[in-house]
């Protein structure tokens, strides 16, 4: 194949690799506090969730353990083999599904705040088709890597590779936009307080977008203008972005109940209507008990 001139390329292949390891499992360890930090912190959210938040955390487990396996095999079991470099072991196409759950699961998590703002399913059907390609995407890339063990073999599968990254940052961009549409729409109420809040709001989701998104094309513009395995590097880190984006948005409510009298745990609209806007943001997060009204009154 023609990938073959730069299969000895150690910096290129096997140093983003390594390179991206290292900063996943740094990544990984933000992650582990910021877990143990939320189940402190909100006891009261429903098992639902928290069974989500703990999900997460053992993939990403499972993940940077099988990334530090593939690259001891590489750089220590297979020292001096460059060729192996390209015929990866089973412990680095497992976190090829890992990921894919990983998104799926946080995607389908800002897509259900979605759902509750705009009180309709449509932008979270939506996302949850888009989720749902992107996963078989990613099943079949490892099935291709199991059945063929060499890399390079999504050279020729191109267009599937771009798509399932396509198909990422665009179920990103889609959750991001409706998110910042519904919380604008609320900056109507009389209330500084809670317009503050929802500014607040509005930034979380655009910088945390920011960071996946580039991500996605990043690795885009990398495996289609490269023959080696740069963009491996980024793969690594972008689930850990996902997963600490969604925990930095349950933790955040911190802040914002210091910011208020009220025990807030999250921003839900009174009104689940499609037929109708909200009348009241009532703050909470899986929990009824904890319910409490910010008395918003809209125009």
């Amino acid at each position: 194949m023609s990938a073959n001139i730069s299969s000895f390329d150690l910096n290129a292949n096997l140093g983003s690799l390594e390179i991206g390891t290292m900063l996943g499992t740094f990544l990984f360890g933000i992650e582990t506090l910021q877990t143990f930090n939320y189940y402190k912190r909100f006891p009261k959210d429903s098992n639902l969730l928290k069974g989500a938040v703990g999900f997460v955390w053992l993939l990403e487990l499972g993940q940077t353990i099988s990334t530090l396996h593939a690259v001891y095999l590489q750089t220590i079991i297979f020292y001096g083999q460059p060729t192996h470099v390209l015929s990866p072991p089973l412990s680095e196409e497992i976190p090829i599904l890992f990921s894919g759950l990983i998104y799926t699961i946080v995607q389908t998590f800002f897509a259900n705040r979605v759902r509750v703002l705009s009180g309709q399913w449509y932008t979270m059907a939506l996302a949850c088709v888009l989720g749902l390609f992107r996963f078989v995407g990613d099943v079949w890339i490892g099935a291709l890597l199991l059945k063929y063990v060499h890399v390079t073999v999504l050279l020729e599968w191109r267009w599937l590779v771009t798509t399932s990254l396509s198909l990422d940052l665009s179920t990103d961009i889609l959750i991001t936009a409706s998110l910042c549409f519904c919380l604008w729409n609320m900056r109507s109420c009389e209330s500084k307080r809670t317009r503050s809040m929802l500014d607040t709001l509005i930034l979380w989701a655009i910088e945390s977008t920011i960071l996946t998104s580039a991500g996605s094309v990043v690795q885009i513009i990398l495996f289609m203008t490269r023959t080696d395995l740069v963009w491996a590097g980024v793969f690594v880190i972008q689930s850990k972005l996902f997963s600490n984006a969604m925990l930095a948005s349950l933790n955040g409510r911190q802040k914002l109940r210091e910011c208020t009298t009220a025990n807030v745990s999250d921003i839900h609209f009174g009104s689940t209507h499609s037929s109708r806007k909200a009348d009241a943001v009532v703050i909470s997060f899986g929990d009824a008990r904890s319910l409490c009204s910010l008395d918003v009154e809209r125009k």
